[in-house]
Formats: structure tokens, sequence, C-alpha cells
């Protein structure tokens, strides 16, 4: 899947350019710019957070440019280290790990240059001493694992099995603890079993196989998943062992495939998300900053979008179909001076 990175021009037209400034009697601005270093380019999640970046980036006369790492520490490093000889004001990073992280922090403190992280939390709070950042943005992941718990108990769910990220992650920590402090708080609801598993369709798909074995039919009637991905492949399993109209499926992330699950009303029913938004309002609070504009909240944790059948129409039309319904401006203190968030709410409206 090819990309789009945005590269536009101060000016074109040379002569033609300069005559318009001239009959206008106002000096063109020359656009800030920003580079962002995120995992991977081939991948749903980050093409969705691409996009909208870039609209961010057209709406607010920023020349963007995005690289992805293809998930390796050593050529984030390399990347971010380009951006900044390439004169990058800012940088709005995902860091590849937690401990690559400070690495690429004090590149940038090195550098005179502002870091936004976006989605992976670095381990430690803005305004460290030995690596210092400007702002933390990402997904609330207890919220949304409870989301999911929540929406398969109000659906009927009582006897859950789950399948979590991988053991030892912070993001699959606080999902894990969602999940299960939604079940505490539900009347004759129980985890069956959980398994933490990693994070592809693969291991979601193995893992599936190895729950339905141990628990036959009759035994457990619904599926919590740490992301799409993992409930994609669970979903295949469940489908080929005859079972999808005893098991339902939730999950994380509003992939594609997923979403198309969901639009037709099958036995996967739910996921949450949006949080593809972050990167490009890590570019909104980068853009406020180099216009000596602070954070409002240097550590933010989104609240994510629920989506089902009852509102995949909705979101289709508002989130798919076109950009977000929200005036980017209006959330920038730059533009916006009385602004008290730098990020519309993730909801359908």
């Amino acid at each position: 899947m090819k990309l789009r990175t945005n590269r536009r021009a101060v000016l074109k037209g040379g002569a033609a350019a300069l005559a318009a400034v001239m009959l206008s009697g106002t000096a063109m601005a020359a656009p800030i710019k920003i580079g962002a270093s995120i995992p991977t380019l081939d991948n749903p999640f980050w093409v969705n957070a691409v996009n909208f970046a870039e609209h961010v980036a057209k709406v607010l006369n920023i020349e963007l440019t995005v690289v992805g790492a293809e998930n390796k520490e050593d050529k984030q490093l390399t990347d971010v280290q380009s951006l900044l000889s390439s004169g990058a004001q800012a940088l709005v990073v995902t860091p590849q790990s937690t401990a690559s992280a400070p690495g690429i922090i004090r590149l940038a403190a090195r550098a005179g240059v502002p870091l936004v992280i976006v989605d992976r939390y670095p381990g430690f709070d803005p305004g460290n001493a030995d690596a210092p950042y400007v702002a933390f943005i990402g997904p609330n992941d207890v919220t949304a694992g409870r989301d999911i718990a929540a929406h398969l108990i109000k659906d009927g769910a009582k006897k859950i099995v789950a399948i979590g990220g991988l053991p030892g992650s912070s993001v699959a920590e606080g999902r894990e603890q969602g999940l299960r402090e939604a079940v505490k708080d539900a009347s004759g609801v129980e985890i069956v079993q959980y398994i933490g598993a990693g994070e592809s369709e693969d291991a979601g798909y193995q893992a599936m196989q190895n729950l339905l074995a141990a628990h036959p039919a009759g035994s457990i009637d619904a599926v919590w998943c740490y992301n799409d991905a993992l409930c994609l492949g669970a979903f295949r399993a469940v489908r080929q062992a005859g079972r999808e109209k005893e098991i339902k499926l939730a999950g994380m992330d509003l992939v594609p495939q997923a979403l198309d699950l969901i639009e037709q009303k099958t036995n996967y029913t739910f996921s949450t998300g949006g949080h593809w938004l972050q990167l490009g309002f890590g570019v909104m609070i980068a853009y406020d900053q180099l216009n000596n504009h602070p954070p409002i909240k240097p550590v933010v944790r989104l609240d994510l979008l629920g989506v089902d059948s009852g509102n995949f129409a909705t979101f289709k039309k508002q989130f798919i179909e076109g950009e977000p319904p929200y005036d980017v401006k209006q959330y920038t203190l730059t533009n916006n001076p009385s602004a008290t968030s730098q990020q519309f709410p993730l909801q359908t409206k």
C-alpha cells in the first residue's frame, strides 16, 4: 500500500508567486517543518494515522515529512537523525520500544527541537531532566479494555475467554486491567481463561484454536481481544469450528477488516479505537509549541470511539468517507487562544 507524504512547496511558479504577493501587499509565510517517525508505514492503522496527520498539516500550513521505521529500533534512530539534519523544527515520534525512547528524546533535546511522543509511553513523563520532551498523547488502555468487555457483557456474555497482548507490555497490562475491572463489576460474568498471545492475526488464530479445544460447545460465549488483529484470527478459528452462533467477539483498533465484519452484522460485534488521530493531534501540539504555546496538558490519555452495528453508518460517514467533523484550527492555541483542549473528542456527532 503506497502512502502519501506531504511535501508541499513553499512557493510555486517563481515570478507568478512573487507577483501575487506584491499584488496582495502581504508576505507569504513559509510553512513550519515538522518530522514524524512511526513504527511502520505498512499497516492499516498507521495508514489512517498518516492520512489524518497530513490533513492537519494542510489546514495549518505545515510541511510534514513522515517516515516509517520498519519496526526496527536502529532504523528509527537513523530516521530521526535524518529528519533533524533536513531542518525539522519539531518532531512527533512513536517510539519503536520503551527502551529506544530515551535515546530519541535526547537526540531532539541536543538539537534544541521540541518533541511530542505519541501512542507508546516512554516510561516517564515530559519534563524529565535526563530526557525532556514536550508532551505525550496516547490511548487510555484501561478504559479501552473495559469498554471491549462491557460491550460483550451488554450483549449477553457470561463466560468470556480473553486473548491478550504481549506479556509484560504496559499497553497489554492496561487493557487486561480494564477487562478484569469490567468483569468484576458485572454479576454472573467470569473470565474462563486469559491467554497472552501477542499482536498478530496468526497469533490470535492459534490461541483461539487452543481455547476452542479446551472449552467445548456451551462452555464459553464470548472472546475479548487485545486488538483487532488477534480478533480477526480468533474470528477465523471460531468460524472454521462452526461455533459462530454461540460465540461473539470484540477487539480494538477499528481496522478495515474488523469494520467490514461489524457492518455485515456478524458475530464480530464491536471494536474501539480512533486513536490513529493521535498522530495528527501530536502535530497540532508541536505546531502550538513552535508558536510559543505550551501544551494545555502534557500527558493526554484518549478515551476512544466504540463502534458496533448501531452507530456504524454514522462512523463511516464521518471518519472513513471524510475527515472528522471538527475544525482543526479551533483546537490549536495559536489560532484559538481560548481553546480548552488540543484534541477533539473521539465520538460521532
